[in-house]
């Protein structure tokens, strides 16, 4: 099994000398892990890495300040984006094996046309419901009202991509919309279906197949690390590759502990003994699919819950959509955030004001948020030193049935 320690020790130990010679943060960090001996137990000693402690000081882990870098950000659910660094090499390397498995599983390509459901567009913060660029049809997550999920289904009929792209809660929606209006699903032509970015839960699962068929396959990932486990024809989520060092540590009786990853690959930005904010287990269980990588269940964390007021339903992204806007034109206005549906039409948006932050900021936040949310709701701003964390996940939206139980 690829997280047996004799498979890797010899892999970690090269990246940690790298890592303590090029990188100001690992210098510090790692000084005087390999000196007393080699082993499992002082790997374990290497303290665990938060996000928290990367964010605002990434580019003290890179190894190679004159590389050709790729740059992109996580998606802030934790209400902190970071700002994640790979070589253009190791970019493609990671790009190779996502490829390997979608081709294996659905027989589809990089140059396949494909839909997905998106919040906005990262380069020009746009959020046109329906958009067709590079071969991908965008649809908005901001707006899943009935009616706008019945122009979905038109312009799949259109434009024929040959397989989706999406969160679940999004295609579990218009899953669900398929079914109840007795569209005619088998003029959709997708032949695979790929879930990421939350958590697919079985029911979920079970509604998307009735509509699409046994196509569905949840991808496990982040910003940080690409494609950590993909699941297969029996439904498993496996780990994906020889990439990555899969620790669960501070387990509990039943295996379930905070999912842990070294990336065994990128050596321009180290990320050793990293927190992913997730829960999980490996299993030892064997899989009729017969792939030699273990079982990885993964659990809480990941589900985005809706937000719904009367007839509107939208993906609580649209917060960090404005959000993201903001910080583009007022850097570090917006450090973090919190919002709560405390009536149904009542929202408290709860922020710990940046360096950036000032009047014209606060009021490009307002009128962005009041412009993606119906016009018989009330908002409110309020400022704040600090939110509290709780749990290993942040929860940026607390909507209205669960903010009164």
């Amino acid at each position: 099994m690829i997280t047996k320690w004799d498979h890797v020790q010899d892999k970690l130990l090269g990246l940690i000398e790298h890592a303590t010679a090029k990188s100001s943060f690992y210098k510090q960090r790692l000084q005087g892990v390999t000196d007393a001996g080699w082993s499992q137990a002082r790997f374990e000693q290497i303290p665990i890495l938060e996000k928290s402690e990367l964010t605002g000081r990434e580019e003290s882990l890179l190894t190679d300040n004159e590389a050709k870098l790729y740059v992109e950000y996580t998606s802030g659910s934790t209400g902190q984006p970071l700002k994640c660094y790979k070589s253009v090499e190791e970019k493609w390397k990671k790009a190779r094996l996502l490829w390997g498995l979608r081709n294996t599983n659905g027989g589809i390509g990089p140059k396949d046309p494909y839909a997905m459901f998106y919040a906005f567009n990262e380069d020009d913060l746009s959020t046109d419901p329906i958009s067709i660029y590079h071969e991908v049809m965008y649809l908005s997550m901001l707006d899943l009202s009935p009616e706008r999920l019945d122009d979905y289904y038109e312009a799949l009929l259109k434009y024929r991509p040959q397989w989706m792209l999406s969160v679940s809660t999004a295609l579990y929606l218009f899953a669900n919309h398929l079914l109840e209006r007795k569209l005619d699903r088998s003029k959709l032509p997708f032949k695979y279906i790929e879930i990421n970015g939350e958590m697919l839960f079985d029911y979920q699962r079970k509604t998307i197949e009735e509509a699409f068929g046994p196509i569905v396959y949840n991808h496990y990932g982040s910003r940080e690390f690409w494609c950590i486990g993909m699941s297969c024809r029996s439904g498993n989520l496996h780990l994906s590759s020889d990439q990555l060092y899969v620790e669960i540590a501070n387990s509990d009786k039943d295996g379930y502990g905070n999912v842990v990853i070294t990336d065994l690959t990128n050596r321009i930005w180290p990320l050793i003994r990293y927190d992913t904010g997730d829960i999980g287990r490996l299993s030892e269980q064997k899989c009729d699919c017969g792939s030699r990588y273990p079982v990885i269940e993964v659990t809480g964390g990941r589900a985005t819950q809706y937000i719904r007021s009367g007839d509107w339903i939208a993906n609580p992204i649209l917060f960090h959509y404005a959000v993201t806007k903001v910080n583009r034109n007022f850097p570090d206005a917006v450090r973090q955030f919190r919002v709560m549906q405390v009536q149904e039409k009542q929202f408290m948006f709860y922020l710990v004001p940046g360096k950036g932050f000032q009047e014209a900021s606060e009021f490009l936040l307002q009128q962005e948020l009041l412009h993606k949310l119906p016009d018989d709701v009330n908002l409110t701003i309020v400022h704040q030193d600090r939110l509290s964390m709780d749990g290993p996940k942040f929860d940026y939206f607390i909507p209205y049935r669960q903010a009164n139980t």
